[in-house]
């Protein structure tokens, strides 16, 4: 357990080159294939999330961060030769090794609201971003996207949603994307029925 004192300070974030870093070579965590998904995520996000390390430079948390960062290199409007770090000398051995299983299946624990993932990604895709950034699959995001073309929001879409007045499309209709259905001709609205 960690000492109150030790607890309460605030981790000091470092710039280190990535050449510094070394992968913890006993890492259970399969993810070669998410390293050209996560370079996306930096080219347009930029390497926001720190790597925790150790300060022999061993990795604790940010395997798959340090893998993008070696891939991308420097190209033109950004360059990841050297990275945000954190470094946790103050755990031991021990907490080392549960933390990285811990951050690792942690992301498990939760589960989505689909309907208000659905809202975000149509906003998302009505703005034009690319929803691949999301860290969704395609399919996962075509049936997100259907769900949330399947509904038309009366009145203002995010007290619409929030309140549950939402009206089906017809079924020929509910497949198309919401750009498509934002260019048909508009008709006038049917009044919502109270519950």
């Amino acid at each position: 357990m960690l000492s109150q004192e030790t607890a309460a300070q605030t981790p000091q974030i470092q710039f280190w080159n990535i050449d510094r870093l070394t992968f913890y070579a006993r890492n259970p965590r399969k993810n070669d294939a998410a390293v050209d998904r996560m370079c996306a995520s930096i080219r347009e996000f930029g390497f926001k999330c720190p790597v925790l390390a150790r300060s022999d430079g061993t990795v604790v948390d940010g395997h798959l961060r340090l893998k993008a960062a070696r891939k991308l290199g420097s190209w033109p409007g950004g360059d990841t030769s050297s990275i945000p770090v954190v470094l946790c000398d103050e755990w031991s051995p021990a907490q080392v090794k549960a933390f990285r299983l811990l951050v690792n299946r942690s992301v498990t624990w939760a589960a989505f609201d689909e309907e208000l993932l659905a809202f975000e990604l149509q906003e998302l895709n009505e703005a034009e971003f690319d929803l691949s950034l999301t860290g969704f699959d395609p399919k996962e995001i075509d049936d997100l996207l259907r769900y949330s073309v399947g509904l038309i929001v009366v009145g203002d879409r995010r007290s619409a949603a929030i309140s549950s007045k939402v009206l089906p499309l017809p079924s020929s209709l509910a497949l198309l994307p919401l750009r498509v259905c934002q260019r048909l001709t508009p008709v006038t609205p049917m009044p919502v029925p109270s519950n």
